[in-house]
């Protein structure tokens, strides 16, 4: 094939091809198309496949024209691609398409292609690992909670207790009207059947409504009492009841305690454990592998953050139009799980795109570097991978494994996990190659539960003391909304993180 291509650029990731093959090689394609038209027509008065050239041409010229066509455009297109190396990343926009027996054949093509760059540095970047020491502390902390886990819930005949566990049954009103009246949507608020309480006499401590449980302290089964309660100001579990006063007509259905199991070689026997020593360094293993694995995940964390910044090239416009526009939906979603108003979100477009772009360029830039990393370092995922994270999730959702690969296959999500697990050993390796530096966290943060992966507990920092520690009030509180509570929250730079329930 005498193929010219003209390669030009057009602008970074875009090419332009222009292909002109000489009519003698477009006579010889269609001479070519014709036989292979011969092989397999079935023309009156001839067996099927013996037809003279001329008859077939005859017959079928319209036919043979266009598939010649088609082939030569395929075939021009590979070898224009293969011979200037480029890695399109899309099908090509033909247009000028010159098709004519006896003349020139000719077209051109416009192309995205992958962007070309230089890849930093990815080893030897540095990171901080928070030390992992376990102490005597943690290791009994989490004993405890153990021993929280095996607690029993044991009725008590007698008057209810501060820290005691209360099943009640109420009607609540405002203004002698059901609270339902105020909040459609507060029907477990307006009344309950045998609901359980914890029972905090400090009403700042109260996780269902400030002073509620406290008043019933000194109660005992089957008594009913009357109280009465301010919803907070600051209630967005139910933001129109916030500031109202309510009235509460409750009875006491239980009173229950909560016992701990003993701390004894039966304990332990119940954890597979030979004995209580068996059992302290079993869980501190198991203590340091987890902490270790979550020190790792903020090195990993570190360093996929650490190389954004030194990613520096243009990356094709189509994917960046695409990336974009997911980016502005996210932002947008986000913006009003937040409060945002329309409004809001209207006048804040200029700003949510130029967010969203940037998001864009440096999602796909990571994208196409990470993919690079993995060629060079020969990353592959295997089939073994990808159904070892299928069999997860298919355990973890109750599915049969075999019919939840094919869901995922039917829904093209297959491919999803696969890079995944790429773009995750990629960040493993360069983890592996971190320059690490063993530190304690910031004296301003409050990462863990207990602060630190010592499990100490403890604040170094001066601003409460003794002497003003009377003088704390509460600033801010979330009011948790019937069912499981949420999560500890934690402290980094200034900011306050919590999972919401």
């Amino acid at each position: 094939m005498n193929l010219n291509v003209e390669l030009r650029d057009l602008e970074p990731c875009k090419k332009q091809l222009r292909f002109n093959l000489p009519a003698e090689d477009v006579d010889a394609a269609i001479r070519e198309t014709t036989k292979q038209f011969q092989k397999r027509a079935d023309i009156s008065g001839f067996r099927k496949g013996k037809a003279p050239l001329d008859k077939v041409e005859a017959r079928f010229k319209q036919q043979i024209d266009d598939e010649t066509e088609k082939k030569l455009l395929n075939d021009s297109y590979r070898k224009g691609v293969e011979d200037n190396k480029l890695k399109p990343v899309l099908d090509p926009e033909v247009e000028e398409v010159e098709f004519k027996r006896g003349e020139a054949f000719s077209f051109m093509a416009n192309i995205e292609t992958a962007p070309e760059f230089e890849l930093p540095d990815y080893k030897g970047i540095p990171a901080n690992r928070p030390k992992v020491e376990i102490t005597d502390v943690k290791v009994e902390d989490a004993i405890n909670h153990l021993r929280e886990g095996r607690a029993e819930y044991k009725e008590q005949n007698r008057t209810i207790k501060d820290g005691d566990y209360i099943n009640v049954s109420f009607t609540g009103t405002i203004d002698g009207k059901p609270i339902t009246d105020f909040s459609a949507t507060a029907r477990g608020l307006s009344e309950q059947k045998s609901m359980p309480l914890h029972v905090h006499a400090e009403s700042e401590h109260d996780h269902f409504i400030p002073n509620f449980t406290g008043q019933l302290v000194g109660a005992k089964k089957g008594e009913s009492r009357t109280i009465e309660v301010t919803f907070p100001h600051e209630y967005p579990a139910q933001t129109k009841l916030q500031g109202l006063k309510a009235t509460y007509e409750v009875t006491v259905d239980e009173v229950k305690e909560k016992v701990l199991p003993e701390l004894n070689e039966e304990f332990a026997k119940s954890w597979q454990a030979e004995n209580l020593e068996k059992l302290r360094s079993g869980v501190k293993e198991d203590l340091e592998a987890n902490q270790k694995g979550e020190a790792n995940k903020e090195v990993r964390q570190q360093v996929r953050d650490a190389y954004g910044p030194k990613l520096n090239f243009a990356v094709p416009p189509s994917f960046q139009q695409q990336e974009m526009h997911n980016a502005v939906q996210s932002i947008v979603r986000t913006r009003r799980a937040q409060g945002a108003t329309e409004e809001e979100v209207e006048n804040d477009k200029e700003k949510i795109t130029a967010d969203a772009n940037a998001l864009a360029v440096d999602t796909l830039r990571w994208i196409f570097a990470h993919k690079r990393i993995a060629e060079e370092e020969k990353i592959e995922v295997s089939q073994e991978d990808v159904l070892r994270v299928v069999a997860m999730q298919a355990q973890q959702m109750g599915k049969d494994p075999q019919a939840h690969i094919k869901e995922l296959a039917e829904n093209k999500q297959i491919g999803y996990i696969q890079n995944r697990l790429l773009e995750e050993k990629v960040i493993d390796l360069m983890a592996e190659h971190a320059d690490i530096t063993e530190i304690d966290p910031p004296e301003e943060d409050w990462l863990l539960w207990r602060r630190t992966y010592d499990a100490s507990g403890f604040s170094p920092l001066d601003q409460i003391t003794a002497d003003n520690v009377d003088d704390l009030r509460v600033v801010w509180s979330w009011a948790l909304p019937l069912g499981p509570n949420e999560s500890t929250p934690i402290v980094h730079d200034g900011v306050l993180f919590g999972a919401g329930s």
